[in-house]
């Protein structure tokens, strides 16, 4: 005889479903493993309106990093008027910012794995992942803080499992998110709100002011880089691609690199690499990004590539090389050395040694495997065929080729 509540439930499934909706504030959406926050950088008033603009709204399992930052950006709020009375002079005084070389790109197609071989140089410099995360008060705090800062770092990233460290390389857009612009990426801690700040990706639909603003910002934080570096900066971040015209007006002398790939690789890895940053940094969690992901993917993708192409021709000759992740993998040190022809970036002899140690240190490094529904491949043939064809890739159903994550 089955013994059944007053719903006429049967008892043992009325009480795992009662157990199911208890827990239900508490389940987790874990994509990639633990990472603290990125927002651990900011200053108060930037945290205060992500939270604002998330209407205060946390899930339990969040709290405790929220609380975590909540208080971290009183001390960064601290160190950052310390820090600017230190050094702000003498960062205005100097003369050491030399154009960058800007890596650009789709997210997934390789600029991370092209930063870190560029960045083997040592002739050049480039925004580690303490100055990204903590870019109000670097110049005062990375001497002495960068120890305990790395014991806070994952060993790998979240998405893709390359190696992290407080002395790698790092986009400088979370810089900027960290200092309070408004960015693209700000979507990581606001999965459940669908895309935000996507006028930046281009910078064509703000107003005068939120240019000047951003502007300001990004020169702020390339200023005090340069000027502890004292080195040409190798800058990479994919949400550079639609700016190109706002970078030339900023540095008329600077360099472009940018590297395509295969797009039925790109679309997979991308979707990835949201779904764990949306688990690993939004507020709420699970993230319940299901519903307007993949269409946010295709858009972004291709508002990134028009723009790109609308202003690339305003790069003068010699500034701008076009490279394909699939080439740089099969033959790294032969990519670099026509990038260094084409763009006059110096005599390659002098990163090689770097580049062999870094290709020696990374030469076991497991890839990812993604497949695509014949659905999810026809939607990508579809509406990214201007790409395919750009670039010269194969618009046919076929296995999805494993992921070399370079971001």
């Amino acid at each position: 005889m089955t013994v059944t509540n007053k719903a006429g439930v049967p008892l043992a499934e009325s009480s795992a479903g009662e157990k199911k909706k208890f827990l239900a504030p508490l389940r987790m959406e874990n994509h990639g493993g633990f990472a603290i926050y990125f927002w651990h950088g900011m200053r108060v008033s930037g945290w205060f309106r992500l939270l604002k603009r998330n209407q205060f709204r946390v899930s339990l399992p969040c709290l405790p990093q929220v609380i975590s930052v909540s208080l971290t950006t009183v001390i960064n709020s601290l160190l950052f008027r310390i820090s600017e009375a230190r050094f702000r002079q003498k960062v205005e005084m100097s003369t050491s910012m030399q154009p960058p070389v800007f890596i650009v790109g789709h997210f997934r197609t390789g600029t991370t794995y092209l930063h870190d071989l560029l960045c083997c140089d040592p002739a050049f410099g480039y925004p580690t992942t303490y100055e990204c995360m903590m870019p109000s008060h670097f110049l005062l705090t990375e001497p002495i803080a960068r120890f305990w800062f790395n014991l806070l770092l994952p060993k790998t990233r979240p998405p893709d499992n390359v190696a992290v460290g407080v002395d790698k390389p790092q986009e400088d857009e979370f810089a900027l998110c960290n200092l309070g612009l408004p960015s693209p990426l700000l979507t990581m801690a606001l999965p459940r709100q669908g895309p935000v700040d996507t006028r930046y990706l281009d910078l064509d639909a703000i107003s005068d002011t939120e240019r000047r603003d951003w502007i300001e910002g990004f020169l702020w934080f390339i200023r005090r880089v340069s000027f502890r570096q004292d080195k040409r900066l190798i800058l990479k971040s994919p949400t550079h691609t639609g700016r190109l015209r706002t970078l030339l007006e900023l540095f008329p002398e600077a360099r472009f690199i940018h590297i395509s790939r295969d797009p039925l690789s790109v679309f997979p890895s991308t979707v990835h690499l949201w779904k764990s940053m949306h688990s690993t940094q939004g507020l709420q969690n699970p993230p319940l990004d299901d519903p307007w992901l993949e269409d946010y993917v295709l858009d972004t993708f291709m508002r990134m590539f028009e723009r790109y192409e609308e202003d690339r021709d305003l790069i003068p000759p010699g500034q701008l090389a076009e490279i394909s992740y699939e080439s740089l993998v099969a033959d790294p040190k032969a990519a670099l050395r026509w990038l260094y022809d084409q763009l006059d970036l110096g005599d390659f002899a002098h990163a090689e040694h770097g580049v062999d140690e870094y290709l020696a240190r990374t030469k076991d490094y497991k890839t990812n495997d993604y497949a695509l529904s014949d659905k999810q491949q026809r939607r990508v043939v579809e509406r990214w065929a201007p790409y395919f064809k750009r670039f010269g890739y194969v618009m046919t159903n076929r296995e999805t080729p494993s992921d070399r994550t370079a971001a």
